[in-house]
């Protein structure tokens, strides 16, 4: 299946099925865990590169077609696109006219640039949080522009490939265009060589991306009947995003059902896979990692004020001051999960004029409104433990990862009885899980193919695989069979 992963998976199940075997302490039994994170590894990058647009070094907004608006806020607009080498037939009206995500697989997000000077370093330098997902940054070839480079590559840390992050294909700084509706749309965002009312810059940063089929919040507002299976999964992609952007020392800063997109090509009866978007408040400096210094109020501590964590919300300036934002992503999943669960989120109001039911300044966990019946009992508890205040109480977005995906496809009475699986029985379990994964979810044709699990739920099969340790699953299963006991 991948050169030397199958006669060693081969030896490693005959050695389990006949017995104790040969493997016998867990530093062995985490060798093996070793090898399957390698193996399903490959599978990941096999994904990744599936998915990567054909990119040449001189791509620029003129290589590409742009469509009807997808979406606008207040910082940036997005529109549908395609490469104009895409596009076979150019007479075809219909097919130009056409607005559908085959038509259209791309999305091109233009930053609204009122300050920068109209210069690649310069937007890039201001805008440099947007393209911390980018997988490759068009810039010019001087030699200064490229030692610029280098040192902003330095100072801020980058997120590698992964399946519930948005695809962004590259970023690069162009000439703002006059596009259709863009007088009404944005106008002060306009230059004035376009609008001589405008306040915009003539060149402004352009991200190319995965174009998605709507957000988290446009999703679960007009859907009534998604299984609490779905529920659970959407929760486990979210925390299996963050998981990532924590291991890479990235904060999102501002989680929230617009900041997460869906892709539905599936079908509406199964569940979507799942992206984290929109990065421009993250906190993703190599220097100080998930710390940030807090020496005066002007510090920027992110988007969405709602969903502060309260660590971020709470803290005050000063000389030494300092913000912890390790577990602070893993909070606003945790009020993300009453909007999926129950479609409302006890931190927001949804009147003018009138007070969310708690606020992240002053709640107490006991305030926590409770969750139905419906909802497992370990993912209720899940999404209490975190939205505790006290960063040490509260579970991290890894650990959190890790009992979804247990609840998910591991055996019921691991964590329903008060009996531990051995090192063994988990172990065999992984490599049962390995063996779907590398033999029918393999590649992506295979995975839309197969009718035993949706494309979804291969993804995020692997995605546990590629980072799974046997003593946190161990420690996983120790904090589920606790809750079952009380």
């Amino acid at each position: 299946m991948f050169g030397n992963s199958r006669p060693f998976f081969a030896l490693v199940g005959m050695s389990l099925a006949s017995g104790n075997g040969m493997l016998t302490n867990d530093d062995q039994l985490e060798g093996v865990c070793w090898e399957i994170k390698e193996a399903v590894g490959r599978v990941q990058k096999n994904l990744i590169i599936a998915e990567r647009l054909n990119l040449n070094s001189s791509l620029g907004l003129k290589q590409f077609e742009l469509g009807s608006v997808v979406a606008k806020g207040n910082n940036a607009v997005v529109y549908e696109a395609r490469k104009i080498e895409e596009v076979k037939d150019h007479s075809d009206l219909k097919l130009k006219q056409e607005s559908s995500i085959k038509s259209f697989p791309l999305a091109i997000k233009m930053m609204f640039n009122y300050d920068a000077e109209s210069n690649a370093m310069s937007i890039l330098r201001a805008m440099s949080r947007e393209t911390v997902p980018s997988r490759c940054i068009q810039h010019s070839s001087s030699r200064i522009d490229q030692q610029w480079l280098i040192g902003y590559e330095q100072n801020l840390s980058t997120l590698p490939p992964h399946p519930n992050i948005v695809v962004m294909h590259l970023c690069f700084a162009d000439y703002v265009p006059e596009l259709m509706d863009s007088h009404l749309l944005y106008p002060q965002a306009l230059p004035t060589r376009i609008n001589p009312e405008g306040y915009g810059r003539n060149m402004s940063l352009f991200l190319v991306m995965k174009r998605y089929d709507m957000s988290l919040k446009h999703f679960l507002s007009k859907t009534t009947t998604l299984k609490t299976r779905d529920r659970i999964l959407l929760l486990a992609q979210l925390l299996e995003g963050v998981t990532h952007m924590s291991k890479q020392n990235v904060a999102h800063r501002d989680l929230k059902t617009d900041n997460v997109l869906l892709d539905i090509s599936e079908g509406n009866d199964v569940c979507p896979a799942l992206a984290i978007t929109d990065f421009g408040c993250c906190l993703a400096d190599k220097d100080n990692g998930l710390n940030l210094p807090y020496k005066t109020a002007d510090t920027d501590r992110g988007g969405n004020v709602a969903l502060m964590a309260p660590e971020v919300v709470c803290a005050r300036p000063g000389t030494f001051g300092c913000i912890d934002y390790s577990k602070a992503d893993a909070w606003a999943v945790g009020a993300m999960a009453y909007e999926i669960f129950s479609g409302s989120n006890p931190f927001y109001s949804y009147e003018r004029g009138k007070p969310p039911l708690l606020r992240n300044i002053s709640y107490k966990e006991d305030d926590l409104p409770e969750l139905g019946n419906e909802v497992p009992l370990i993912i209720r508890t899940l999404i209490q433990s975190l939205l505790h205040r006290s960063t040490s109480m509260r579970l991290d977005a890894s650990f959190a990862a890790t009992v979804c995906q247990i609840y998910l496809w591991a055996p019921s009475s691991w964590y329903t009885k008060c009996v531990m699986p051995t090192s063994n029985e988990v172990l065999q379990w992984m490599l049962c899980l390995t063996t779907k994964v590398l033999c029918e979810g393999g590649s992506l044709m295979s995975i839309a193919n197969t009718k035993q699990r949706t494309s979804t739920e291969y993804q995020l099969i692997t995605t546990f695989l590629h980072r799974a340790k046997l003593y946190e699953i161990k420690n996983a299963l120790y904090w589920m069979q606790s809750i079952q006991q009380e």
